[in-house]
């Protein structure tokens, strides 16, 4: 009976959890990402590209440095 009642009582907030989850998540997302200029990363890449040229940053990924990340699958 208690196991029973349990679930009966837990059951109906999570439906109220899974259907409003999404309507957040959008919501969120659209606070973060949606009035966000569409070529603000034109800067970054700009910057980016000049350290790369300079020598400062590289594109390349050495195995050596991937040990360096606490991965397990490494």
């Amino acid at each position: 009976m208690t196991k029973n009642f349990w679930k009966k009582l837990i059951d109906p907030l999570l439906s109220i959890i899974e259907s409003y989850s999404g309507k957040i998540n959008s919501w969120a997302w659209t606070q973060r990402w949606g009035n966000r200029d569409p070529y603000e990363w034109v800067e970054g890449y700009k910057e980016w590209a000049r350290m790369k040229e300079m020598g400062v940053i590289s594109d390349k990924v050495k195995l050596k440095d991937l040990k360096k990340i606490n991965c397990p699958h490494n």
